[in-house]
């Protein structure tokens, strides 16, 4: 027999969901499955107040506990105009549960990775009655280490609206229900399920998840798409994502002083100067920590901190090229920028972070040229410093760089 689920202590699913970028259709179905975990979308829905309805609905959910009735409530007109009513109300079914089962689960994988050296052993839960997928049906009651691969493919959902989920379990548990603990991974094998309402054997099926779910939403979060503060490494572009050709954007050399904001060189800070100096500089506009919305509406907190090179030392990073010149033109570039980029990051011990990439111009100081130009980032809401920072060299410019750097999803100019 399953062990009933408990219900899981809210913080660590609301943490997940507020985390949450929103996006539109055509901006979410770019990304990785991975990436997707850290956005959220509606289909047939773009971003605006509508969007945002949804969202917040599903954050009372998590909240307050509301139940699918108040959900279907809070957002009945919106439902209604897209004819998401008698037989298509399944997809208003579909957005409710599918979301807080994702939310939960991810919550709830932080709360047993906390008790893992007590209750090493899991096993997977499926409801078990008619509306049970067969391949779900086929993984219920199975029992894996903690730490077995086959959580990376199985942890739940494993498709839309899956009710399933996962109980831990001691070792003292296992032995007195006599439970086997697998140490093969069946993923992939056929099976052949049993119909719990008619004790008949299913035809069989090669065991997987559904398509787009064969991977694990709490180890992405929770392990994965973390604060680069949290888990240092270097973090790099996923591959073949859409670039400035997509989106009909002309080159970098092509842009020219009428195409950018009329802010200036004389903005900049002097190079050279002393660690003090720059954080005097900073703090004198900033503070300790600013909040900014930037020009896509999203909030970014520029700190003193993202300039430090070692946090513990107490190093700084104003010398880099760029870093603490720039100081001064932070927030208009990113209030002001020429393009806001959203794109997924991994690093190689497999994180998965979404950042915002912000690329900005300057003029000269006469105003009748391009003066120079940055690129910054910010992941988690966080302002991370200088990407790049690009002064003329020899009268030419040396835009290859950058030009790598435009990549992922256009979030600005909103054309």
């Amino acid at each position: 027999m399953i062990p009933a689920l408990t219900p899981l202590p809210m913080e660590a699913a609301q943490k997940f969901w507020k985390d949450k970028v929103m996006l539109s259709p055509g901006q979410y179905a770019k990304l990785s499955e991975e990436a997707k975990l850290k956005a959220f979308a509606v289909s047939g829905m773009a971003r605006g107040d509508e969007l945002s309805t949804v969202f917040t609905s599903l954050q009372r959910a998590l909240d307050d506990g509301i139940p699918f009735a108040d959900f279907r409530k809070d957002c009945e007109k919106i439902f209604e105009r897209r004819g998401w009513t008698g037989k298509a109300a399944w997809r208003v079914d579909n957005i409710f549960r599918t979301n807080i089962q994702t939310a939960y689960n991810v919550g709830r994988y932080k709360e047993m990775q906390a008790v893992k050296k007590t209750r090493p052993f899991w096993q997977y839960s499926a409801v078990n009655d008619s509306r049970t997928r067969p391949a779900h049906l086929a993984m219920n009651g199975r029992v894996f280490p903690a730490d077995h691969p086959v959580w990376d493919t199985w942890y739940p959902p494993n498709g839309f609206r899956c009710r399933c989920g996962v109980v831990t379990l001691s070792r003292r548990e296992v032995e007195r229900d006599g439970l086997l603990v697998e140490t093969d991974d069946p993923t992939h094998s056929l099976v052949e399920p049993v119909d719990p309402d008619t004790g008949k054997r299913l035809p069989a099926r090669t065991l997987m998840p559904d398509p787009g779910f064969a991977y694990h939403p709490g180890k992405t979060v929770w392990d994965g798409v973390v604060d680069s503060a949290v888990k240092p490494g270097i973090w790099r572009d996923m591959p073949d994502l859409p670039g400035p050709p997509d989106y009909r954007r002309r080159s970098l050399a092509n842009v020219r002083p009428d195409d950018i904001a009329d802010f200036d060189a004389g903005m900049l800070l002097p190079a050279g100067q002393t660690d003090d100096f720059y954080q005097r500089e900073f703090i004198s506009r900033y503070g300790e920590e600013k909040g900014v919305t930037d020009a896509a509406g999203e909030p970014v907190i520029l700190s003193l901190r993202a300039l430090m090179a070692d946090k513990a030392a107490k190093t700084w990073k104003f010398n880099k090229p760029g870093h603490g010149e720039s100081i001064g033109i932070i927030e208009d570039l990113l209030t002001e920028p020429y393009e806001i980029w959203l794109l997924p990051q991994k690093n190689a011990g497999g994180g998965i972070r979404l950042t915002r990439r912000y690329v900005g111009f300057w003029k000269t100081e006469d105003k009748k040229r391009i003066g120079g130009l940055a690129v910054f980032e910010s992941s988690g809401g966080v302002w991370q410093g200088v990407t790049q920072f690009l002064p003329k060299r020899r009268e030419d410019w040396d835009l290859r760089y950058v030009e790598k750097h435009r990549r992922g999803i256009l979030l600005w100019p909103k054309k």
